[in-house]
């Protein structure tokens, strides 16, 4: 079950007048879910630890990251993403957090099929839109494409000029890289299919109750493997049973996703469900979920308070 957007949108053209060149691998519709109550948002540097307060506008953006100079419209990719996905979550999210407000009871079931299968593919559309997945593609892209070349010269016999030097700039061009990226993130039977593995799994939102709160990233979208806990990028399938994928919603909702046959099936009936974990009793597998969001982003981690990112450090 996949909305109807991911069966193909024509992208319309956007006057010059304007130009979003500041384009966001995280929707800043996801992440003002995380913000406080005047608006801003406590990040947290991976590396040194530095931690402020900020404006979604400042984080999880890049200048021209999806703009494509040499097409037609070289904002089709970032409008896409600003007219499809980003109104999508807009509204399906805020529904989200809404039934699952502190008056419903544990266990009930707060995502429909339409709903599960709509945040499917936004989780998907999530992965390979970031900017740890563009660094990866990078470095496939470097590694795989002299050989490429290779067996093109050998295919196509004796080159011109002409053609050796587009092969040049081929390799030397940013443009073609992020072209690749485009249709990988944009082809919508990939999508599709992807969509549906995720579909078929459990969706399970845990809400906490108590005074921890969970944290979100740069990469929001975290794969873990269930026996090793490990949580690097690109190594833990969507088709391995042990694959565990995790969604911070909001600062006391987080999806959890598992495989039908893992813990033994037990899970499977929480499918769809509200299940309360503890502040307390619950508070090391909460502290883990938001330490290994910081093991395994880019380089920023973010919550509603900078208490809750000090208490990632402990």
């Amino acid at each position: 079950m996949i909305p109807s957007f991911a069966n193909g949108k024509r992208w319309e053209r956007i006057s010059k007048k304007n130009v979003p060149t500041r384009q966001h691998y995280v929707p800043r519709v996801y992440l003002k879910n995380f913000c406080d109550s005047s608006g801003e948002i406590s990040a947290m540097n991976k590396h040194d630890h530095r931690i402020f307060s900020t404006g979604t506008k400042a984080i999880c953006a890049e200048n021209d990251f999806y703009t494509l100079e040499k097409m037609d419209d070289p904002y089709c990719w970032e409008h896409f993403y600003a007219t499809s996905i980003e109104p999508l979550m807009g509204e399906l999210f805020p529904k989200i957090i809404s039934q699952s407000n502190i008056l419903v009871q544990n266990g009930s079931v707060v995502i429909d099929e339409r709903e599960k299968s709509q945040l499917a593919v936004l989780m998907i559309m999530q992965m390979f839109r970031g900017k740890l997945t563009r660094e990866y593609e990078r470095r496939l892209f470097q590694e795989l494409l002299p050989e490429i070349i290779d067996e093109v010269k050998v295919l196509f016999g004796p080159l011109s000029d002409e053609q050796n030097q587009f092969l040049e700039n081929y390799e030397k061009d940013d443009y073609y890289l992020k072209r690749t990226s485009m249709d990988v993130a944009l082809n919508m039977k990939r999508m599709q299919k992807l969509s549906s593995v995720l579909y078929d799994r459990d969706f399970i939102l845990l809400r906490i109750q108590g005074d921890m709160e969970f944290v979100t990233s740069d990469n929001p979208v975290m794969h873990i493997n269930a026996v090793t806990q490990n949580v690097q990028p690109f190594t833990n399938g969507l088709l391995k049973l042990s694959t565990i994928v995790v969604y911070p919603i909001s600062p006391k909702l987080m999806l959890y996703v598992t495989h039908p046959e893992a813990y033994f099936g037990m899970l499977s009936k929480y499918d769809g469900c509200l299940i309360d974990i503890s502040g307390k009793s619950d508070s090391n597998f909460i502290s883990t979920m938001n330490r290994k969001q910081m093991e395994q982003c880019a380089n920023q981690i973010y919550a509603r308070s900078q208490n809750t990112l000090r208490r990632t450090l402990k």
